[in-house]
């Protein structure tokens, strides 16, 4: 397979976007400050509200997770 061929098959910016984390795999920061890594989408979502910050792939490059 040459490049071309993975560049046609590979995601897009929106679908890379769109892509979920998994179990364990995503982390947040409260609006109070409190950090946690490592727990499931839904936890990170809910402790973070609509001040704090969470991700999931992009963890790593975070100033809280990474």
């Amino acid at each position: 397979m040459n490049f071309n061929d993975l560049k046609a098959k590979a995601l897009n910016k929106k679908q890379m976007r769109a892509i979920k984390g998994g179990s364990g795999t995503c982390g947040y920061k409260s609006p109070s400050g409190d950090v946690d890594c490592g727990v499931t989408k839904a936890q990170a979502m809910h402790m973070a509200t609509a001040e704090g910050n969470w991700c999931c792939d992009s963890c790593a490059s975070s100033s809280y997770c990474g």
